[in-house]
């Protein structure tokens, strides 16, 4: 019973961590896909028409892949450099300081290059 809590326990924190922005644009694109798809299968059916043979093998798998990718793309989260997972709304930001050979500046406090070429 407890490896069945922590199982969910796991899931749980996966899905509330931040989530690298390539896997987020892959939920994106797949939800997109499957979306679609199941639009048009939703749409023929409704209308009454029938389906061609290929649509008909081809179907499950626009389905089914795309959101087996989402889900693998959800639950992979970032982790800082000390390997720990980052919790959503903590991601680093500009403002974050840097350590550079034992000199730590904040990365807001550098001007931009081009603010000097008027």
């Amino acid at each position: 019973m407890k490896s069945m809590k922590d199982f969910w326990s796991v899931l749980e924190h996966r899905w509330t961590n931040a989530m690298p922005k390539f896997f987020a644009r892959i939920c994106w694109v797949c939800a997109l896909i499957s979306g679609t798809a199941l639009a048009v299968n939703t749409a023929i059916t409704a209308g009454g028409g029938t389906t061609h043979e290929w649509w008909n093998d081809l179907y499950p798998y626009l389905l089914g892949i795309p959101a087996g990718m989402a889900f693998v793309a959800k639950f992979t989260q970032n982790y800082d450099k000390a390997g720990n997972p980052i919790k959503k709304g903590l991601e680093p930001t500009e403002s974050s300081t840097v350590n550079n050979s034992d000199v730590e500046t904040e990365v807001a406090d550098i001007e931009p290059y081009n603010e000097h070429l008027d």
